[in-house]
């Protein structure tokens, strides 16, 4: 009986570990099966123009995953290296613009694999180029006025225009042009280049391939621009050099081959050029430079290869951190007019030294000049006009002046107290006028002109000391 029982409870011990066993493993949950990943796409085709340019966008592959997101990767291409791809969105552009050629690939392919590891799929890409009708020579006058026109207008390969170039708006309706790398093609122009009224052009760069310009270069209100690149070729201007209202520009990579420019050099307004050192290859001008409101150049140093400078008028006005001229002292040239007014740094005029003035001579505001010695070369003038040089102690300088056909003017020169440098005057046809010379109290210098000379009108006032003109002639000349 007891080996009964006792068979028995081990029997039951045994169903009940079975069972529980069986009940664990039917309460755990079932293993998951592994989801399999897909990845999509789609061949990718497209009709584009002929002759577009680097980076610009054709369109974009599509690719998708249920799992992540994809990469995208060109494996093959015909020809070799025509468009790249972007790996993330699948956007391709143009990497070689000079194989979309229609005459030489009218249909460009690749092989783009999109992929989502380890899985991948092939799209076929294929570009058609649409066969544009190209004009090596533009006969006459063009003007691009925005970015779509010099695109359009590049697209056709154009190697010579005949006639002018404009590049931007008229007046202050400024244009929208960015970039002119689609006028790489262009080689020559014959008539005029001007780069005008452009609100949005930062650089040049595209005008790498121009190697002659037959007429005047010019840039006229361009506000963003910074710089002056992609005219390297060119080394002589047939015409004048303008530069006028650039607001940024301080960079000038494409005119340091300069050599000679026919006309004149026009600087105007252009407030961050810090000097003329892009000039340093220039020879020859056939008009005297023009500078005025350039509120940064200290100076023109950048000229000192400068030795031919044809007749007109050298303007120098309105340079506030001008310090010297000391750029123009290898000119010896004859000028009509010598203009150099409210430059407030100015602290000389020693280069202009072998240029000899034959019109007008007008030295007014400069506040730090002291002396006029570099005038040595004046000896008849239509007029003289020295006003507001508050530095300006005499007047040496025109010792060998002798005839002036019009008006002599001296005014407003605080510290002037002498007229030494006057003594060699024996004409003055219309009007002498001394006024304002708060210091001055010596003329005498006058003395022997006023006796013996010809003079149109005496003016004398509002100085320290104002003699009439037979007072001066008595020897009744100073304090």
């Amino acid at each position: 009986m007891i080996y009964f029982f006792r068979n028995y409870f081990y029997i039951l011990f045994i169903l009940s570990t079975f069972t529980f066993i069986s009940c664990s493993k039917d309460s755990d949950d079932p293993v998951p099966q592994e989801t399999e990943i897909t990845v999509t796409t789609s061949d990718f085709s497209i009709t584009i123009d002929e002759n577009p340019t680097n980076g610009q966008v054709i369109g974009s592959v599509q690719g998708s995953t249920n799992d992540g997101s994809v990469t995208f990767s060109i494996t093959e291409q015909t020809p070799s290296g025509a468009f790249s791809i972007d790996a993330s969105s699948g956007e391709l552009k143009v990497a070689d613009e000079s194989l979309f050629d229609f005459e030489t690939n009218p249909t460009i392919t690749g092989i783009v694999k999109v992929t989502s590891e380890p899985v991948s799929e092939i799209a076929l890409a294929t570009i058609f180029l649409t066969d544009l009708t190209e004009n090596p020579v533009y006969e006459g006058d063009i003007q691009l006025k925005t970015q779509q026109e010099v695109i359009a207008f590049g697209a056709h390969r154009t190697k010579h225009i005949t006639g002018t170039l404009t590049i931007g708006e008229t007046q202050s309706n400024y244009s929208n042009i960015t970039d002119l790398t689609p006028l790489s093609g262009l080689e020559n122009i014959d008539g005029n280049l001007y780069i005008v009224f452009n609100g949005e052009l930062v650089s040049t760069a595209g005008l790498e391939n121009i190697s002659s310009i037959g007429g005047d270069i010019a840039f006229v209100e361009n506000l963003s621009l910074e710089r002056i690149e992609g005219l390297q070729n060119i080394t002589e201007i047939f015409g004048g050099l303008s530069l006028q209202t650039n607001l940024k520009l301080k960079t000038f990579n494409g005119f340091n081959q300069i050599r000679t420019v026919a006309d004149k050099i026009i600087l105007n307004d252009n407030p961050e050029i810090l000097n003329l050192d892009w000039l340093s290859n220039l020879e020859s001008i056939g008009q005297p430079i023009s500078m005025s409101y350039n509120t940064k150049i200290t100076n023109i140093d950048g000229l000192s290869n400068l030795t031919n400078m044809g007749i007109g008028f050298l303007s120098i006005q309105e340079n506030p951190s001008l310090e010297d001229l000391d750029g123009l002292e290898n000119v010896t040239a004859t000028v009509t007019h010598l203009l150099i007014n409210n430059n407030d740094s100015l602290l000389n005029i020693n280069g202009v030294r072998n240029i000899t003035p034959t019109e007008h001579v007008s030295i007014q505001d400069n506040e730090l000049i002291t002396n006029l010695s570099s005038l040595s070369n004046v000896v008849s003038l239509n007029y003289l006009t020295i006003e507001g040089n508050d530095s300006l102690l005499n007047l040496e300088g025109l010792n060998n002046l002798q005839n002036i056909n019009n008006d002599l003017s001296i005014g407003g020169n605080l510290n002037l107290k002498t007229l030494t440098g006057l003594s060699g005057l024996t004409n003055v046809t219309n009007e002498m006028k001394i006024l304002g010379n708060y210091r001055l109290e010596d003329l005498c210098e006058l003395r022997n002109f006023l006796t013996n000379g010809n003079l149109g009108s005496y003016n004398v006032y509002g100085n320290f000391f104002n003699p009439t003109k037979q007072d001066i002639i008595d020897g009744n000349c100073s304090l």
